[in-house]
């Protein structure tokens, strides 16, 4: 790692300080992605990783209508709790989908 200046030490604590990723604070500074890496080790705690993955397709709100919908007896069963959950917020999702954000939350099938 090359000196840096106090300036340049500073900028880095504050563009860290601000949320911008080390890649980000790299090609704004010129700085290299390692030095920035001791610096932020050195003064701030670990940083944080992207959990990755795609956005879920039902919301909580979603979730909680088809749990409520089978458990009032509205629908009998997750197919039923789908169509209706479709047609009140004009979203398009499957079956499956429905069945893992129920049994997400706890909920099991049940034959009779």
């Amino acid at each position: 790692m090359r000196s840096l200046t106090p300036a340049q030490y500073n900028r880095v604590l504050e563009l860290l300080d601000k949320g911008l990723s080390r890649h980000a604070i790299s090609t704004t500074t010129g700085i290299s992605f390692g030095s920035i890496s001791v610096i932020h080790s050195k003064n701030q705690s670990p940083i944080s990783k992207a959990t990755g993955g795609r956005p879920h397709k039902l919301s909580p709100t979603n979730t909680q209508y088809a749990i409520c919908l089978i458990t009032s007896q509205k629908a009998d069963n997750a197919p039923d709790a789908t169509q209706t959950s479709q047609d009140m917020t004009n979203t398009s999702f499957t079956v499956k989908t429905v069945c893992r954000a129920l049994c997400g939350v706890g909920m099991k099938a049940v034959t009779k």
